[in-house]
This record gives structure tokens, sequence and C-alpha cells, in this order.
């Protein structure tokens, strides 16, 4: 002992040497001397081993000092010192080992790097592995990376360690682990020169038949190393008998088994000292324990590690669980949030089942029993009942749902860019994968209150496990409501991902259908700010390059609007509520709820406190600039109001005034639109029936379109016919309806996919949809205004007899109300028809209505001023106009043909004396006000006008002539 102390004083020294080669020589003289020492068959005795351990403890805090060297070290040379240091510390008593961690927290630090370096070097994966890693659809054998190159040596040290690891229990790979290291193990690889023992060596080795096969694993890769077979650690395996091999990756396995082991052990004594406060840390944070809890779940480890895991982490949690969940540690929660999801897509359905059960209890008790959740999934114990019941037991860490929502959606989006969520069939299309299925199973089971206690009654819980209330609380917190609103959220947010993956190369020929799909992401991220405005401003991009200037303003103000509904939220800000409904009244897809669920979107890599004034700002520029040039000048007005508050409460008079001079410009752009003779029409309207299987979700569905204003019926069908004929196959075909007649979808032809589309006119908010005028000029009067349309209709002629046309005293009108989700402009070109009515009218109502349109046509014009100039005279040329086709002799004949079909003949006889009474008045109060236009008229032409008023005053006494054969009191009337 006393020469061993010398050697390593001496050695000791040498780590202090400047060059760095000298000093990684003396750290492997160093393990060699500590080898033979610490491994020597005399020392077996408990008190020995303490001595032993006491002795060499020094040598800990000498690698804690000389961190360079060790990082210095080779893979190989690195793993010896660190068996060295497990070996050290596992035989120290608790009153010795606390020592490591009572000089500083730095030092503490260190010494936790070191057992992270331990998990590092000594794990194990192999292909196909059925715990963490290799069981996804997505890692085919043979992918997954194999362990280090530390096996082909077989080091002494290494080989002591585990052989004592397991000296005790040979047959414990049967049975439970109730103990970290005795017995955990079964019989593994001895020292060189001592027998194998163990029932499955033997039985291993009982199958090596072949002569020229060594007995010894060890003789084997000497063997193989002498012959450079060994040219690489996978040609050296491959070398192996297969036997031999699968002896060599159970010692590998099992030694990575009896590290990991290790440092839990390590780890729960940590946590007791720190309970205590009787050690060097950060209590804070805790950021040991949490580092050393992430690289257990990060690492990939044999199911007995997880038995042994389960009761050391419900320890540390009871302990510190408020410490470790605190708003500093959000990285620790995300790590196990992503695992406990990873689970929910697990083939082996136990532990699928196991984390839907995680999930309702995620939510019953919050992340403690969250995190303990994640290890119980793995678990396939019998004794699953006194573990999960434990979990129920404990206080809520975790009590806001908006916050857990915001987590899980944050690890949702990372665990769709880690998994497949689509899949090739035969026929070259894309469908969901059994990935996708599986999560999209586990999030409904997790809101399924019927199948909920058979599930717990399955994992081994009573039936009532979640309705119990935690101590600490005097009532139940637990909500069904709460869960599957969740549970829809998440699965919301799974479906958005599915239908965008499932478009696929489609969303470059389809728009439509490209923007329904970001716009959808949008909406299922919407708890996490920061991907909510990541898939708005995707939408923004896709509209933009489609032209569609108004559905990408909406979209920058929808941005604005997450930014400035968390700044309202949090008081930081020149805005109010009051702002955030302007806003809605520009986008209604803001909400007009105030909550903290921004706020609680504070996790690491995900902020609301990015969301700052200028960046709202910057999107409001940006949608008063995409409204200019969509010419819904209205709305920019509205956004600049909502800017300049800021330049004020900043005193950026710069600022103001070009805000200033473009309210000017925008003003009297809109003074421009009101005073135009042709009325400005921003866009065009049409509605699309879907009917055919081959739709899919569509079929039967009704949306409501909206297009440039340029666009016309022929050019809609054009490219609707374009994008939907391409998906159809060899047994469907496609057809365009060419009218807007009512459609009975079972009277359609199998085998063919129907689109029809009409033109649709949008409703004005206080329009009488009953009123039988015609709908040409509802639009175009009087000033314009914030153009939000949720209504449309279109009116379809028929007749009693089955025609679509026939005469004036044969036809129908039916006027169809369509009732939009939502209104435009939207942040998507189409909007569903949610509700659709239909009025009829009879002929004489047609009737009636037509010529009702006409005076009021011309009252209108009579009575509209002027706005350019400000004063009551109408404009001359609109009212020429519609003079032109009211009294003019060659168009006259619309009116003379109601007299004929209604009031001569057999169709007066069938018409109800309050039918006709309100014909007559019509007709009497048209004529009434074109002989009143016409004496406006008068007044306001020059000479060059006088022949033309001259056409207009003989037409209108050639009409009343005409009309007096059927009204003789029009005479007296005029």
């Amino acid at each position: 002992n006393y020469l061993s102390s010398v050697l390593i004083q001496e050695l000791f020294l040498t780590w202090d040497h400047d060059d760095l080669s000298q000093r990684a020589k003396a750290a492997r003289i160093l393990v060699v001397v500590l080898c033979k020492h610490e491994f020597d068959a005399r020392y077996q005795k408990p008190e020995d081993k303490l001595y032993i351990a006491q002795l060499y403890f020094p040598l800990i805090g000498q690698i804690l000092d000389e961190m360079p060297v060790f990082y210095n070290l080779n893979a190989a040379e690195k793993r010896e010192v660190l068996i060295v240091i497990l070996q050290i510390v596992r035989n120290l008593d608790d009153a010795s080992a606390v020592k490591a961690w009572q000089q500083s927290i730095a030092r503490t630090r260190l010494f936790f790097k070191l057992l992270e370096e331990c998990l590092v070097h000594f794990e194990h994966r192999k292909p196909a592995d059925g715990m963490l890693i290799g069981s996804s659809s997505r890692n085919p054998v043979g992918d997954a990376p194999t362990s280090p190159k530390y096996s082909d040596k077989l080091s002494p040290a290494i080989n002591n360690y585990l052989s004592e690891a397991s000296r005790q229990e040979v047959r414990i790979w049967r049975t439970a682990c109730t103990n970290y290291f005795i017995n955990c193990l079964i019989a593994l690889l001895q020292p060189q020169g001592t027998p194998e023992n163990g029932y499955l060596w033997q039985r291993v080795n009982s199958q090596l038949s072949s002569p020229s096969q060594p007995y010894s694993l060890r003789e084997a890769l000497a063997q193989a190393q002498s012959s450079r077979i060994g040219a690489s650690a996978q040609a050296l395996r491959e070398s192996l008998h297969p036997i031999l091999r699968q002896k060599l990756e159970l010692w590998e396995e099992n030694l990575s088994a009896a590290v990991s082991l290790q440092v839990l052990e390590i780890s729960e004594k940590f946590s007791a000292m720190a309970a205590s406060h009787s050690i060097a840390t950060d209590y804070g944070k805790l950021d040991c324990l949490s580092s050393i809890i992430m690289s257990f779940f990060s690492r990939n480890q044999p199911l007995v590690f997880w038995k042994a895991f389960l009761p050391v982490f419900n320890n540390v949690f009871d302990l510190h669980g408020a410490t470790l969940m605190a708003r500093e540690n959000d990285r620790f929660l995300k790590q196990v949030a992503f695992h406990l999801l990873r689970l929910a897509v697990f083939r082996n359905d136990n532990i699928r089942k196991r984390a839907v059960i995680g999930l309702q209890i995620l939510v019953r008790v919050g992340p403690l029993a969250f995190l303990r959740l994640m290890s119980v999934g793995m678990l396939l114990l019998s004794n699953l009942t006194s573990i999960i019941s434990s979990f129920l037991q404990s206080s809520f860490y975790f009590m806001q749902t908006a916050r857990l929502r915001v987590m899980l959606t944050i690890t949702l989006s990372e665990l769709m860019s880690d998994m497949q969520v689509t899949q090739m069939k035969s026929d070259g299309t894309l469908e969901e994968s059994g990935e996708a299925r599986r999560l999209r199973k586990s999030l409904e089971e997790m809101a399924d209150e019927v199948k909920s206690s058979g599930l717990l009654k399955e994992c081994g819980l009573p039936e009532d496990a979640l309705l119990g209330t935690p101590e600490n609380f005097k009532e139940n917190r637990w909500s069904w409501s709460d869960v599957k609103s969740l549970s829809g959220s998440l699965l919301l947010a799974l479906d958005a991902s599915l239908e965008h993956a499932l478009l696929g190369s489609v969303m470059s020929m389809d728009r439509y259908a490209a923007a329904e799909s970001f716009y959808k992401l949008a909406m299922a991220f919407a708890p996490v700010p920061d991907l909510h405005i990541m898939w708005l401003l995707h939408l923004c991009d896709a509209h933009q390059e489609m032209q569609s200037w108004a559905e990408a303003a909406q979209c920058a103000v929808a941005v604005a609007g997450v930014v400035m509904q968390a700044l309202v939220a949090r008081n930081d800000g020149v805005w109010s509520k009051d702002h955030v409904t302007a806003l809605r009244k520009i986008c209604p897809m803001v909400s007009s709820e105030i909550t903290s669920e921004a706020s609680a979107a504070e996790v690491e890599g995900y902020g609301a406190s990015k969301l700052t004034v200028d960046s709202a700002v910057k999107y409001l520029q940006l949608a008063n600039k995409l409204f200019s040039q969509a010419e819904l000048y209205h709305f920019c007005a509205s956004i600049l109001e909502l800017v300049i508050p800021v330049y004020k409460s900043r005193r950026a008079y710069g600022q103001l005034a070009k805000c200033h001079t473009l309210l000017t410009n925008i003003y009297e752009s809109i003074l421009e639109q009101e005073s135009s003779p042709i009325p400005f029409t921003d866009a065009t309207y049409y509605r699309v029936g879907f009917y055919g299987e081959r739709f899919g979700k569509l079929d039967r569905k009704e949306y409501v379109y909206r297009e440039p204003r340029d666009v016309r019926l022929g050019d809609i069908m054009e490219k609707l016919s374009h994008i939907y004929e391409s998906r159809m196959d060899g047994n469907h075909t496609l057809h365009i309806i060419p009218d807007s007649r009512q459609v009975k979808a079972e009277e359609l032809q199998p085998g063919v996919c129907y689109l029809q589309i009409t033109a649709v006119d949008p409703v004005m908010e206080d329009e009488d949809l009953g009123s039988r005028r015609e709908r040409i000029f509802s639009l175009s009067t009087g000033t314009v205004r914030a153009r939000v349309f949720d209504r449309f209709l279109f009116d379809t002629p028929f007749t009693k007899n089955g025609k679509t046309q026939g005469g004036l005293e044969d036809q129908w009108k039916r006027r169809t109300v369509l009732q939009t989700e939502g209104s435009f402009p939207a942040l998507v070109n189409r909007l569903l028809v949610i509700k659709s009515e239909s009025l009829e009218f009879s002929p004489v109502e047609n009737a009636i209505g037509m010529i009702e349109t006409r005076t009021a046509a011309l009252r209108n014009e009579l009575e509209e001023p002027r706005s350019s100039e400000g004063d009551q005279l109408p404009r001359l040329q609109s009212l020429q106009r519609i003079l032109q086709g009211s009294v003019a002799v060659q168009v006259n004949s619309g009116v003379l043909s109601v007299c004929t079909a209604f009031l001569s003949g057999e169709p007066a006889t069938r018409l109800r004396s309050q039918e006709l009474q309100q014909l007559i008045a019509a007709l009497l109060e048209f004529m009434a006000v074109c002989k009143r236009a016409i004496r406006v008229h008068f007044r306001l032409i020059g000479e060059e006008d006088q022949d033309f008023h001259t056409q207009l005053v003989n037409g209108f006494q050639s009409l009343t002539a005409e009309l007096s054969h059927y009204i003789p009191a029009i005479l007296s009337e005029l």
C-alpha cells in the first residue's frame, strides 16, 4: 500500500506536466496501478474495499482538477479511467462520498460531468433495440448506431468491475430487480484465466460446435486481431462465430447496464444530500440532477435499468419536484414530454397504452406524474399498481392547462419532424403511416372517458384512480372536458401536419389546398405564438405568389394581432383591448379574449418575449401595403390609425408626418372610388359544389371562392378543371354542371365527379333578402363600405313544367342565400358553406321586382349628390344611361311585355286582386319617376344633348300611350 501511494503521488505530479502527451501517459500508468490494487483478489472483504476506496478517493479530486488531461485521452483510455472512478465511488460509504460535493458548486458540476461521460462512453446500442430508439418503424434493422469500440480488448479493469457487479446472483435476469447492482445482471465474462460460469454462458458455450472456434471470447478477439481480421470494429464483430457475437453483445449490454445503475445510485445519494442542504450545488435549479436525468432519457438503456430507475426517480421528485419543474428547467420538461409522446407511437401496445394513461395523469397530477409515467410506459412488470398509484398522491406542480397545452404542442411539433407521417402505397400515392395512426389512436384514447377505466385496469390501476383528490388540495381538479380539449388540440395539430404531408407535389398545382393546409397548421399550432406566426407567414408568402393581395394582407394583420394580444396581456405596449377590438373588425380571426396563453409559451426556444411593439408595427405596415395593392383603402385607414399611437408615444414626429400623408392619399382614393360612375368591385365570388368520391373530404361540400375582379366564370371553370382532372384515375371522369339548379347527389352517375360552379353576389349587412327586386344596383350605390362579406346569393330561373326558361307569365325564380364559415376577405381564398336557404318568387313577383328595380335605380340617381363638388346635382352621365334603358323607344318593350303578360287575356284573370294592385302601382310609380328624371335631365344638359333629350321625351310619350291601353288611369296620373 505504501509503495502504491508513493507511485500514485509521483504520477499526480506528472499530471501537472506542460506536455499533454506526458500527462496522458501518466494517466495510463496510474490506471494500471489502480487496477492492480483495486481488483486484487486479496481485498474481497467489505472493510478492505472501503479502505482501498478511501485510499484512492483523492484520485477523483485530482482528475476533476485536471479535466483537460482527461479530455485528451482517447475513448478506450477514458473508459479505463471512468471505470476506476466508478469502482472507487461504489465502495465508499456515504460520509466519504459526500466530500466530493462539499467543496464548490463548480466542482460538483465537474463531478456530474464525469458521470455523464460514463453514460456516453458505456452506452450500448443494438439494431432494432426494443426500448427507446430502435423500435420505431422509421428505424429498420441495421440502421441504429452500434456500440463504441470499447469491447474489442475486454480490458481487465472493465472485466473485473462487471464480474464483481454480477458475482452474487447468476439467475436474476428472469426476476424483478430490487437492488441497483447486485441483483441486476446474469453471470458475466470473468477475469482472464478464471473459469467462465453462469447458466447462460454454459448454454451458449454448449452451442459452439466448430472445433476451429476458440472457447473463450477473449481468445477469439485476440486471434482476430493478430490475424488483422479486425481492421475495424464492424469487421471484428463479423469475424466472430454467431454464438460468440451474441455473447459479445450480451457482455456489452450488461456492462452498459452496470454503469448506468452505478450512476443512478450515485445520483440518488446526491439527491438525498441535496435535500438536507449539506452539499455545494445550485439549489435554485439543481442542474446536476436535471442534466443527469436528461442523460438517462436521451441514452439508450436496457430494460433492467428502467426497472431500477423508477423508485429512484420517485424519490428524487418527492424531494425536488417543485424545483425541477420550475420555468428554469423547461428544457428538462421538454425532453421528458418528447419521450412520452414518443411512447404513444410505439408498436408495442402495452407501452403505448401506458403512454395514454401517462397523458391522462399528466393532466391530473402535472409534471411530477408526467415524468414518472415516462418510465412506467417502459415498464413491463406486474407491480405497476403500487408504483403508479403513488403518483396520484403527489402534489400538483402544473396547475395551468394553458401551459400544459403549450408544452405538449411544442413537443408534438418537434416529434412530427422526427417521425414518418406518411408512407407510399402500391399505386404510388401517399397514405397515413403506422406511426401517425398509433399516435392518433393514443390521443383519442386519452380523451375517451368510456375506455379510460378499462385502460387503467389493464395497467393495474384502480378504475377511479384519476378521480382521487391529491394531498394538499381540498377539491378534485380532474376534468374530462379539459382532457378532451387538450386531446382535441393535439389531434388538430396531428391532422394538419398529416394533411400537409399528404398534399406533397399537389401543392404546386392546387394553390387553394396549399393555402388551406398552411392555414390549418397555423390554427393547430396557435397555442405557441412562434409556431403560429411561422405558419401564418408561410401562408402570407403563398398568397403573394398567387397575387391574392387581400388574403396576404389578412395574414399580416393576423400576425400583428398575435403580437398585439401578447403585449396587451402583459400590459407591455401602447395598445389596449379597444385596439384589439378595432383590429378584429379588419381580421375577425384575431381573438377577442386577452389570455395568458402567450405568456405560458415562454419555453426555451419559444417565447412570447420575442413579440415586441416594433414587430407588430412591422406587420401592420406590411398589411397596409398589401391592402393598398388590393385597393381596399378603407382597411388601410384603419391600420394606420393603429400605428399612429405608437409614434405618438415615442414622439416620432417624422413617422407621424408620413402616416398622415399616407392617410390623406388613402382618403382621396376612397373618395375617387365613391365618385366613380362605374361601381367599384374589389373581387368576384363563385360558389363551387363538389360531388364525387374522388374528391375525398370535399365530396358533397360547397365552398365560396373569392377571385380577383377580372376573373370571369369561364376562367374559374378552366382553372378548377385543370386542378381536379389531374386527380381523376381511369375509373373516374370530371364533369362540369353548366347551371345552378339544385343537385341531387344520389341521382348522379357513378364513376363521374361533378363540379357545379355558379357566380354569386355578396350580401350587404342591411340588405333585405326577401325583396323581389333584381340586384343589379345594390352594391353600386351609396358610399364605399367595409367590404366584409359572409353571406352570398344567386338567383336561379325555373318553370313549374321543368324547363329553365319560359314566358314572363310562367317564369319563376329561386333565390339561394349562402352563409360561409367566416367572412371575406379571409386568410384563405375559399370558405366552406355552412348554411343554405332558398326563397321562391312567382312570375308576377318577378315582374313587379323588375319594375321596382328600375324605379329604385332612377330615384337613387336623382337623390345622390355629386360628391366631388359637394352640391346636390345628380350625375348626368349615370342619369342618361339609366333613362335610355328605361324610356327609349327601342328598349321600352320590357315594361310593355309585362303589361301584355299579366294585364291582358287569361293571365290577368289568374292574378289575385292584391297582386294586380301591386303591379299597377309599380308601373305608375315607375312612369312618375321617369317623368321627374326627364325634367331634371333637361335642367342639366347643354346644347349638345338637346337631340338626346328629345328622343327621351318622345320615348316617354310613346310608352305612356301604350300603357294607357292596359291602365287607363295612367293618363290622368301623369
